[in-house]
């Protein structure tokens, strides 16, 4: 069903739309800077601007999740298509761990940087300093360095069962699910 054909009552908000395309965009983008940037045998400055890059949309997630968090908390989601129980359930854990992965990626991120022994300051887009939030320290940098990439693989796991389940919805179901989420 196309997304126009779908009752204003049964789709999301504008705002939640938007909120959930630009959130998705900006995610699969930090995942793959992240890997590029991880990865990449570049000169100090190249590598240097990436991770600035990095942090700097990292930051714009953190924002935008917690408006997207207060958001929901504030908005009732339009009515729920019949699903099975077990499907429903299914479908509320992955967005629980969703929103927790969304909000934690940028935490740990922020702290890494800030417990990075190197010292090297997080400047969003070059406009302000952001402040550390723990002392230099190479283990914890360490710790919160592997619970930062494995945040990153949970995310990139959680985006391939909600895709599978869209398409699951639209492909098998034909129903209207994807739609609601549409523009």
């Amino acid at each position: 069903m196309k997304p126009a054909s779908i009752p204003a009552a049964a789709r999301w908000s504008l705002q939640g739309r938007v909120l959930h395309w630009v959130m998705a965009a900006l995610l699969v983008g930090l995942v793959a800077l992240g890997l590029t940037m991880t990865r990449l045998h570049a000169d100090l400055g190249t590598t240097f601007a990436l991770y600035q890059a990095h942090k700097s949309y990292g930051l714009v997630a953190l924002v935008l999740v917690a408006w997207r968090i207060v958001w929901r908390l504030r908005t009732s989601p339009p009515p729920p298509q019949a699903m099975r129980r077990a499907e429903w359930l299914m479908s509320r854990l992955v967005h629980v761990l969703f929103y927790g992965a969304m909000a934690a990626l940028p935490l740990t991120g922020w702290l890494m940087a800030s417990a990075s022994p190197l010292r090297l300051p997080t400047r969003p887009f070059g406009l302000f300093t952001m402040p550390d939030l723990v002392a230099p320290d190479a283990g914890l940098f360490m710790v919160l360095r592997s619970i930062h990439m494995a945040l990153a693989y949970g995310l990139v796991a959680l985006l391939v069962l909600h895709v599978a389940g869209a398409l699951k919805h639209r492909l098998i179901d034909r129903d209207d699910t994807l739609g609601r989420m549409g523009f």
